[in-house]
């Protein structure tokens, strides 16, 4: 089986089994929010369960692929394995991430916050999409900046035969591919969180 076949078998079976577990986590959650006496809406346990799967799930798997192709598309070579102070790094950024993610995309008033300035922004669908696209791009670039900084000013002190260089590089193709990967999936969740609070 080749791997293109391999990777739809697999994403098939990851939604036909995610998708009963997603509804059966979120019934889980109402009673166990009922029993606990919280006052939590079904909506806003729902939101919860959508930011917890694309921080913990969407947004790690999303940084691996997009660095793996990043750096297929520059190097011909395999990347270097990380030194253990950027490995370590690495956790604690893909951890806030989540985290951040979380506290973005969970809370009912976050969203009906984002909710109410995109209403007040939108002219049209063509154009919100054109909007969300330039938003995302704005807060990669944001993100990615300080590491793009870093790793540039050393690439241009060491020659081009230097060994180190082809660690910088992996390291900038890390930084980048984090904070577009970042950046996507906060979106994801936003505009899924918006979708679940006017639907349900």
């Amino acid at each position: 089986m080749s791997r293109a076949r391999l990777r739809a078998v697999i994403a098939v079976l990851v939604i036909a089994g995610g998708v009963p577990v997603a509804l059966l986590a979120w019934i889980g959650g109402v009673v166990l929010a009922d029993r606990l006496g919280l006052a939590v809406s079904s909506e806003q346990i729902f939101t919860g369960l959508l930011a917890l799967l694309i921080g913990t799930v969407v947004w790690p798997l999303a940084l691996r692929r997009l660095r793996r192709e990043l750096w297929r598309r520059e190097n011909s070579v395999p990347a270097p394995a990380p030194t253990r102070g950027d490995g370590l790094l690495r956790v604690l950024i893909v951890i806030c991430g989540s985290v951040g993610i979380l506290v973005l995309c969970a809370p009912r008033d976050v969203v009906a916050a984002v909710t109410g300035i995109w209403a007040a922004v939108s002219v049209g669908p063509r154009e919100d999409g054109i909007l969300l696209q330039l938003v995302l791009t704005l807060v990669s670039l944001l993100l990615a900046a300080p590491a793009l900084f870093v790793t540039g000013y050393a690439l241009r002190r060491l020659d081009g035969q230097d060994p180190r260089r082809l660690r910088w590089q992996e390291r900038r193709n890390w930084y980048t591919a984090a904070a577009v990967a970042w950046a996507v999936s906060l979106g994801l969740g936003l505009v899924l969180s918006v979708a679940a609070l006017l639907t349900l």
